[in-house]
């Protein structure tokens, strides 16, 4: 085998481990990021062209989560609430605030063994904190990343990405609704659906729907 090519192949991107996926569905995925990265280096190799596997990023600083790369925050504080329960605050940077949406989340990377693994966390503190987040964990005796984050203390930096997922949410409104009404002696409604509105109540004060 010819240098030039020992050189591309030390260059090649490493396919994750499953241990690096958080299985949290998100996008991008870590596999995501690793085929674009392939891709790129497929093509850099094929024009013989170093310069093609980097990939010019606009920079951002500590306040600013990106969901393609992983950012650095420093841990402010530690707290033990129980037994195997902890919470953690991280710092940001000019009372800048994540502001994320609802049922969003972000993923963290760690190290354990010489493993890399990554699980995904939401963070409990208010979405308007300035100069903060807070991320509540419990840790399991048995879990890898739990054993990473027990190691964890005040100054230590940690490294997140994202945000991903989310659950938008419009007031008065579900998108699809189906109702099903078993009679006595049950008397049970169960309902799902799409497209209606609650506007409110009637003068009785039972709901009306659109």
């Amino acid at each position: 085998m010819s240098g030039n090519e020992d050189e591309w192949l030390a260059l090649k991107p490493q396919e994750p481990s499953p241990s690096q996926c958080c299985g949290s569905g998100c996008k991008p995925c870590i596999y995501d990021v690793y085929e674009k990265e392939l891709a790129r280096w497929e093509r850099a190799k094929a024009k013989q062209d170093k310069s093609l596997l980097t990939e010019e990023k606009e920079q951002s600083n500590n306040s600013e989560l990106n969901p393609d790369t992983f950012t650095a925050f420093n841990i402010s504080s530690v707290e033990q609430l129980t037994e195997d329960t902890y919470q953690y605050k991280f710092e940001l940077p000019g009372n800048s605030s994540l502001r994320l949406s609802l049922g969003q989340h972000i993923v963290l990377r760690g190290e354990v063994n010489g493993l890399e693994v990554q699980r995904a966390y939401t963070p409990i503190s208010p979405r308007n904190a300035e100069g903060y987040f807070e991320v509540l964990v419990k840790c399991y005796e048995a879990g890898l990343m739990s054993q990473y984050i027990k190691t964890w203390k005040k100054g230590d930096t940690v490294f997140w990405r994202g945000p991903f997922g989310g659950f938008p949410y419009r007031p008065n409104k579900v998108s699809f609704l189906r109702a099903l009404w078993l009679p006595a002696p049950r008397q049970t409604l169960a309902v799902e659906g799409w497209g209606y509105q609650i506007p409110g109540c009637d003068e009785q004060g039972r709901r009306k729907m659109v």
